[in-house]
């Protein structure tokens, strides 16, 4: 089971992989941007929200994404495996298998 077909991947039911990428500098006005773009380049989890941040470097500029989860522990396992993601592409990152976390 690849990481962006997860069930657990859901917030209210709605699936939240990828993230909608927003500039990360409020001083470009790049628009926002989807799909799994980019390198992985940081991760922030704030498991009390049930939400992951994430900052990825594309295309000479750098995106903030938030990923929401309905499962507060499935969110804190998601951090921990995106933490050791860092210099991977959103992609490969998509194909993680996460059979394990059924």
């Amino acid at each position: 089971m690849e990481l962006r077909n997860h069930p657990l991947m859901v917030r209210y039911g709605i699936p939240n992989w990828p993230p909608v990428w927003t500039q990360a500098n409020p001083r470009d006005d790049k628009p926002s941007l989807r799909g799994e773009i980019g390198v992985l380049k940081y991760v922030l989890g704030q498991s009390s929200k049930n939400t992951c941040f994430l900052l990825i470097a594309h295309d000479d500029g750098h995106y903030l994404g938030a990923l929401l989860f309905d499962d507060r522990l499935f969110c804190q396992q998601i951090g921990k495996i995106l933490k050791t993601c860092t210099g991977r592409t959103i992609k490969e990152i998509g194909d993680l298998d996460l059979s394990h976390l059924l």
